[in-house]
């Protein structure tokens, strides 16, 4: 009884994961909890999407009570789209359900820069149907992947869930035909996914994102984040804990 009291008083505070390509955010606690072998409470401040990389702050013990605390806040990404075609999830694991990757390159660079500046500011954003975001309690995901509604009603669905987001910073970084890759410090509830599809709309295309990786929550840096691999017992775990008090200061 000792030993897990101890654990408990130690194990308090937040980890900065650099979540790896392919694994769920909740697959990075189920890593953390078969360290600790303990049922302290584990959670996380904001969820990633699979495909996604990057910045992922874990909560461990005493601190989960404090990640409401970081909802309000603004994020930073480095993403990848692919011009001329779209999938179903709006990302590389959906559907292909348009591709035009036959059309000649006609997007100038000079072109492609402008419109992604004009990002910049105050938009209303149409989310994903493939998000968390849920419909009579249960995930928009869950229900399209098991077919539940019909694609109309989904995209009736999704337009009412339609929302003010604001970018403050964007912008392109790189363009590789038909590749372009963006850099933008956005607000919270800002779907990436959807971003890079409604850069390529005012182009007279579409876009799927390609790569997506979160560099910055707030003032937290993923240059201070951890590979989950490093990460091989309980004595890991404590070095890298955050005092609560020291990264709230950050958001």
């Amino acid at each position: 009884m000792t030993d897990t009291n101890n654990i408990n008083d130690k194990l308090n505070g937040f980890l900065l994961i650099n979540k790896p390509e392919s694994l769920s955010s909740y697959d990075c606690i189920r890593v953390i909890k078969k360290i600790i072998k303990n049922k302290l409470k584990i959670g996380h401040t904001g969820t990633l999407d699979n495909f996604a990389t990057g910045l992922l702050i874990i909560a461990i013990g005493k601190a989960t009570k404090q990640i409401d605390l970081f909802l309000n806040t603004d994020k930073e990404y480095i993403a990848t789209g692919k011009l001329h075609e779209l999938t179903d999830t709006l990302d590389n694991t959906g559907n292909i359900i348009l591709n035009n990757n036959n059309n000649n390159n006609n997007i100038t660079l000079d072109t492609l820069t402008d419109t992604i500046k004009n990002f910049t500011g105050k938009y209303l954003q149409t989310p994903p149907i493939y998000s968390a975001l849920k419909y009579n309690g249960e995930p928009l995901y869950k229900l399209a992947r098991e077919k539940k509604l019909t694609e109309q009603e989904l995209n009736t669905i999704i337009k009412d869930k339609t929302r003010e987001c604001e970018i403050y910073n964007i912008k392109l970084i790189d363009y590789n035909y038909p590749f372009f890759t963006i850099k933008a410090h956005v607000s919270k509830g800002t779907y990436i996914r959807s971003l890079v599809d409604d850069i390529a709309q005012k182009l007279n295309t579409h876009a799927t994102c390609y790569k997506l990786t979160r560099t910055k929550i707030g003032n937290i840096n993923i240059k201070d984040a951890i590979n989950l691999d490093n990460l091989k017992n309980i004595q890991d775990i404590e070095s890298k804990l955050i005092n609560s008090n020291i990264l709230l200061t950050k958001i």
